[in-house]
């Protein structure tokens, strides 16, 4: 990427400062005065419509001043009461003295109305200034809505229309008349030329585009500078203005703004309020807005002004500021090329010395790693030993045991043996005595035969007594043959409990033999493991003093390192100082420093991990800026 030189960046820079204020200012200020003009036009067109709707009402109000005070002239209240009591045809002669009346007074008012009127109370027209041509032709004004109005007693102005008689606009003023009694006998109406109205509004100008317009109730256009609009144009139905128009004709007083056949328009409006009517004011957007251009223009022009006299004084300070830049970053170039060359070998030798002590101790730290996990071993089977020892021990006290328990055992089974023996004696008596008492039976069952009939009750009991010596004799012989045979199981038990007897006296000399054994083995563990814990000692003290030395060595390299790092970054500074100025292109070398910098962070990682491991010993320390100068001394320049 080209990078840009210190003067062009001056320039453009001087030129920013300058630009950028007065684009802000030009913006703000074109955009407040635009603000201020929208809304002091939009004022300013509110208050002429309010103008104007006070005027309107003010002529109407004139104009229902003059109809009242002819409605109540002698001659008009006669004429209608006769009309009313008689009807038009037997009042001739009134009527035509009226007319003659309206005439009279339509000399003197002058061009201001097309004509006056009298209507009876059917609303049909029976004189005017005319001569009664409204009378011969039976003009009915039944259905007019100023009729109506005035029937229902109020004096009133009709909505604008087209005249019958001229086809110009008009409107009717309309007063109710009513006869001695109060009942309603018609109207008098003055219809009023509404080009005089007319004339009066448009005459005022808004600017040069600028113009007036009203509308009826209804939203026709009643009045308008382009005459082609009046009474044909109901703007209501425009949808540029609708919105507009509904306002209007709510009664509202305000400003707006629309866009009508692409001109951007601004208009007030205010309500006409004798009528119902309302009057707007509107003016080009463009033209309201035309100071505004014009201070945006003069805006443009001076800044213009203002940035050619900065650049050309932008120029002149950038080629004297640049000048004396380039002949110090050449001075600089020189030193920091001297600089570089002398710390890369010291860097070189002292990393040497730094990679030396650092596998040394390398080598020592694994030794002493091995030895701690002998001395671990060893110590955990003198443990073991030992354990062994007390669990032998345990295990002969409980043999010793069991073989005095199997003596008495033995003792016992010998006991039993015996008294099986004197049972067995005792069961062959029983067997004895019932044999003798099975002879005893017979001998008597014999006597008893031998006593014939005298003897038979005792030959009975004889036979008893017989078969319960058998039945003796039998169980006798079961219990026998059953003692007999426990005293053969006891013998045979006698002879396993003395078997196992010899075996567990054997098992309690071996036990004794290995207890010995274990002892003397605990014995020999607990000595080679304090032999070992001594040897790591002394390793671990010889450990220190390496890593001591290799901590060392590593400041030395780290030192001689960063003055290194310092050096070469003091030749990007300069190279990027002449790349500042003159502005080349950024090559591959401006990344040394950084990696010079990684190098640095790697080794005085290193170091400090070597001074975490025991403190170091106190050297007289050579710092890199006591050789090279660095970043601040540079200040000044």
């Amino acid at each position: 990427m080209e990078k840009k030189s210190l003067k062009f960046k001056l320039i453009t820079g001087g030129i920013l400062v300058v630009l950028f204020p007065l684009i802000i200012i030009g913006f703000f200020s074109v955009n407040k005065a635009s603000k201020a003009l929208m809304e002091t036009g939009k004022s300013g067109a509110k208050q002429v419509a309010l103008d104007l709707a006070a005027m309107t009402d003010l002529f109407f109000e004139q104009e229902i001043k003059l109809a009242k005070s002819l409605a109540v002239e002698p001659l008009v209240i006669a004429a209608a009461q006769n009309v009313h009591e008689n009807g038009s045809d037997n009042a001739l002669t009134d009527l035509k003295a009226l007319d003659q009346f309206f005439a009279t007074v339509f000399k003197q008012t002058g061009s201001a109305y097309e004509f006056f009127f009298m209507a009876d109370a059917n609303g049909t027209a029976v004189s005017d200034n005319l001569g009664g041509v409204l009378r011969d032709k039976k003009l009915s004004l039944t259905n007019r809505d100023y009729f109506q109005a005035a029937k229902q007693g109020k004096t009133n102005i009709g909505a604008p229309d087209k005249s019958k008689v001229t086809g110009k606009p008009i409107v009717i003023v309309a007063v109710p008349l009513k006869t001695t009694s109060g009942q309603f006998a018609g109207i008098f109406g003055a219809v009023i030329k509404l080009d005089i109205l007319s004339d009066k509004i448009t005459r005022v100008k808004i600017g040069k585009t600028g113009y007036p317009f009203m509308v009826d109730k209804k939203g026709m256009t009643i009045i308008h500078p382009k005459k082609e609009f009046i009474l044909e144009k109901n703007l209501k139905n425009i949808k540029e203005v609708e919105s507009i128009i509904l306002q209007m004709l709510s009664g509202k007083t305000g400003t707006d703004e629309y866009s009508y056949q692409g001109e951007d328009k601004v208009v007030g409006f205010a309500p006409v309020s004798i009528t119902g009517w309302a009057i707007g004011v509107n003016q080009d957007k463009h033209e309201l807005m035309a100071t505004s251009v014009a201070m945006r223009n003069m805006t443009l022009i001076v800044g213009g002004t203002f940035l050619g006299v900065a650049i050309f004084v932008v120029l002149l300070f950038a080629r004297n500021l640049v000048l004396p830049i380039i002949r110090i970053s050449e001075g600089l170039n020189q030193g920091a090329e001297q600089v570089t060359n002398a710390s890369s070998e010291v860097s070189s030798t002292s990393q040497s010395l730094a990679d030396g002590s650092s596998q040394q101790a390398a080598s020592i730290e694994e030794t002493s790693s091995s030895m701690e996990e002998i001395s671990s071993m060893t110590k955990k089977n003198a443990e073991n030993a030992r354990h062994a020892d007390n669990l032998m021990k345990d295990a002969n006290q409980v043999v010793t045991k069991a073989n005095k328990s199997m003596k008495q055992l033995i003792l016992s089974m010998e006991d039993i043996s015996k008294a099986s023996l004197e049972t067995s004696k005792i069961i062959k008596t029983i067997d004895e005595i019932a044999f003798q008492t099975n002879l005893l039976a017979l001998n008597a069952a014999v006597e008893a035969a031998r006593a014939g009939e005298a003897g038979a009750g005792f030959a009975v009991v004889a036979d008893e007594v017989r078969n319960l010596a058998i039945r003796a004799a039998d169980a006798a012989k079961n219990t026998a043959d059953m003692i007999e045979g426990t005293v053969k199981k006891v013998n045979e038990g006698s002879e396993l409990v003395a078997t196992t007897n010899d075996a567990f006296s054997r098992v309690t000399d071996s036990s004794g033999k290995v207890a010995e054994l274990i002892a003397e083995i605990t014995q020999a563990s607990k000595e080679q493991s304090d032999g070992i814990e001594q040897v790591n000692i002394n390793i671990s003290e010889m450990d220190k003093v390496v890593q001591q030395n290799a901590a060392n060595a590593e400041e030395s390299a780290a030192a001689a390192e960063e003055m290194n790092a310092q050096a070469e970054q003091l030749k990007d500074y300069v190279r990027e100082l002449v790349q500042l100025v003159n502005g080349t292109t950024k090559d591959r070398t401006s990344n040394f420093s950084l990696q010079q910098n990684r190098i640095l962070v790697s080794k005085a990682e290193s170091a400090f991990a070597s001074q975490k491991r025991m403190p170091a010993v106190k050297t007289n320390e050579i710092r890199p800026n006591q050789v090279i100068p660095f970043d601040d001394e540079f200040k000044d320049f």
